[in-house]
């Protein structure tokens, strides 16, 4: 196995001068499958792939649909520039990072997408991460086309599981109603995802961390999402705390997001949501 999945199982093969992965090798996946999901690979990393779902900041992500029902999504890392390259000499890939907490994750209850492949550039820096489509609709898709009850009933629970996923020791690293996927309803259950970022950290012990969660989460100014709804996050997030505290951290959340608001340029949406945290009846519920 080579150096770059040390503690990963799956099978190592090396094409194109590209070093890949596949976790957890089992019969589902075919040598017809594996050699599909390669040349799917190549084209993502190519840039032939058809379908081109979006470029963000440090990646470009592709789709592709494969035979017996699997849909995969290719995130194609950027080379690390400037001093984050000198600094990530010290760190493990990224794409062995996901994969690593993606199995803590899933170990702890809290739903990931599954990891299909694995690769890293062996000159060039770039890495590939091809995960399973993920069952249900993002949270910002859900929110449009779900009833109020249901509507209600997800942003509580959302709550909930976030606050389970602090007490399990883990910030997310990029947590916006993007990166969240309802996949069922009752209970209502989600899936996380983007997760070169997340990590297992004893800040999550601290209150300012687990607070910038809910900011990233809740400062998106998204067409249809109130800030009744995210007051509803927030009771669900806050139903095991004290009414002293539940002020408390509704103030701090308040003023961080006034302040993440109003660096965006965005002063009135900051004022309208932040005010909304002291005022809403909801947030004094239990």
């Amino acid at each position: 196995m080579s150096w770059w999945t040390a503690g990963l199982d799956g099978v190592v093969l090396t094409r194109g001068g590209w070093s890949f992965l596949i976790p957890g090798y089992d019969a589902r996946f075919s040598e017809e499958l594996r050699e599909s999901l390669l040349d799917s690979a190549f084209a993502a990393i190519d840039g032939t792939l058809p379908t081109r779902v979006r470029r963000s900041r440090h990646a470009e992500t592709w789709f592709d649909h494969f035979d017996h029902g699997l849909n995969a999504y290719f995130k194609v890392l950027d080379p690390i520039r400037g001093l984050h390259r000198a600094r990530s000499v010290f760190k493990r890939r990224r794409a062995v990072h996901v994969a690593s907490i993606s199995n803590h994750l899933r170990a702890d209850g809290i739903g990931v997408a599954e990891i299909l492949l694995l690769g890293v550039e062996r000159r060039g820096g770039r890495e590939i991460i091809v995960t399973a489509r993920v069952d249900g609709f993002n949270l910002v898709r859900h929110l449009k086309r779900a009833r109020l009850a249901s509507r209600r009933s997800v942003l509580r629970a959302l709550g909930a599981e976030i606050a389970r996923m602090h007490r399990a020791g883990y910030i997310h690293g990029d947590l916006t109603p993007f990166n969240i996927f309802v996949t069922g309803l009752e209970p209502p259950k989600f899936v996380f995802i983007d997760h070169e970022r997340t990590r297992r950290t004893i800040l999550s012990r601290f209150d300012r961390p687990r607070m910038r969660n809910l900011v990233q989460l809740g400062h998106l100014d998204l067409g249809g999402v109130t800030n009744t709804d995210r007051m509803r996050v927030w009771i669900g997030y806050s139903a095991n705390f004290s009414d002293r505290r539940r002020r408390m951290e509704r103030r701090r959340i308040a003023a961080m997001l006034a302040t993440r608001i109003a660096l965006e340029g965005k002063h009135g949406s900051a004022t309208a949501r932040a005010s909304s945290y002291g005022r809403h009846p909801e947030a004094r519920g239990g």
